[in-house]
């Protein structure tokens, strides 16, 4: 078993030499280090001050998570068609809660150009060193980042090309070469269609993912965004199973035992799941970033939290700035976004 933590980090260079590292686990960190803004608190707060009604805000009950509410909302528009009660004031409520969400995400978010290729190439390159990548996040960071230079290779996504890009777990098989990426919690290009199929928004001639996002689908009044929004393991593990997708993308992480970076992830409470998942395979080591400002006695403190979360044989913890998306360069300010 590894040793217990002491507070210090131990630089890439040398913690990259002593495993294989065929896994990339990428949390909110990347994000928040290439664009600060993205560390909102959550996405709930920052449209409670602008966009919610209270009558919208009632139908949140215990958390903060928009895509139960949304559900709740569609399973409740069904029963009253089914039983002809007037269902317009329940759309009503739909439309209003989904245009609050795609307004908060629209207003903290970046604009594509406004990342410099060489940030989104920077990731694309790091990201292609592994064999498996997973994320956390729902930004269009990383998507972006895949799609640099108009080819998606060598990733993967599970997405069917052409028509509506539907998830197919049938494209699940993985050749030599590819890595495939999971979203885990959902993410800004993913849509849940009114039947449940999930599904893939692609930037238009004229209309970016971005600008897309929380519009209303042709065609499908009761599609919805992908997102894993609430504040709690337990109820993002509740999402997350009621979802094909989703459940797929957790389901590999369990089934990986492959040596993991985890970059940008603290590993909290509110990710207990994914520490779970990674202690599926105690067999693996596991390296996990974390910044080296700060009192010695503070990263002791959440390097202890994280070990008695993840239950693998070895568990390292390195500075997040030595490794190649930590890098100060990456960093997008917004004076440089003209925002």
């Amino acid at each position: 078993m590894t040793d217990l933590p002491d507070g210090t980090l131990r630089p890439w260079g040398e913690v990259a030499e002593s495993c294989s590292w065929e896994t990339l686990l990428i949390g909110n960190g990347l994000s928040r280090h290439v664009w600060d803004p993205f560390g909102y608190p959550t996405l709930f707060e920052h449209a409670s001050t602008a966009d919610l009604s209270a009558a919208d805000r009632a139908l949140f009950g215990p958390g903060p998570n928009f895509e139960r509410a949304l559900g709740d909302l569609l399973t409740a528009i069904r029963v009253c068609s089914v039983v002809g009660i007037d269902t317009a004031p329940l759309y009503a409520r739909y439309r209003s809660i989904q245009t609050a969400l795609g307004s908060a995400v629209r207003n903290v978010h970046i604009n594509r150009d406004a990342v410099p290729g060489e940030t989104r190439q920077a990731i694309k390159d790091a990201m292609a060193e592994f064999e498996w990548v997973f994320t956390t996040n729902y930004d269009l960071l990383i998507y972006w980042a895949m799609a640099y230079g108009g080819d998606f290779t060598p990733f993967l996504d599970h997405f069917r090309w052409g028509g509506r890009c539907e998830f197919d777990p049938a494209r699940a098989p993985v050749e030599v070469g590819q890595v495939p990426i999971y979203f885990l919690h959902g993410a800004l290009h993913l849509v849940v269609a009114g039947d449940g199929t999930v599904f893939k928004l692609t930037r238009q001639r004229i209309t970016t993912l971005l600008e897309q996002f929380g519009q209303p689908i042709d065609g499908d009044p009761d599609a919805r965004p992908l997102l894993v929004t609430e504040g709690s393991a337990k109820d993002k593990l509740e999402v997350i199973e009621g979802n094909e997708y989703l459940a797929h993308c957790l389901d590999r992480l369990q089934r990986n035992d492959l040596d993991t970076v985890v970059f940008g992830s603290a590993l909290g409470d509110e990710d207990a799941h994914i520490a779970a998942a990674l202690s599926e395979s105690p067999g693996r080591a596991v390296a996990v970033s974390m910044l080296p400002g700060g009192a010695k006695a503070d990263r002791l403190a959440r390097q202890l939290d994280i070990y008695g979360r993840v239950a693998v044989d070895e568990l390292i913890f390195f500075d997040a700035t030595t490794h190649p998306p930590g890098a100060a360069k990456l960093r997008v300010r917004a004076s440089e976004a003209g925002s």
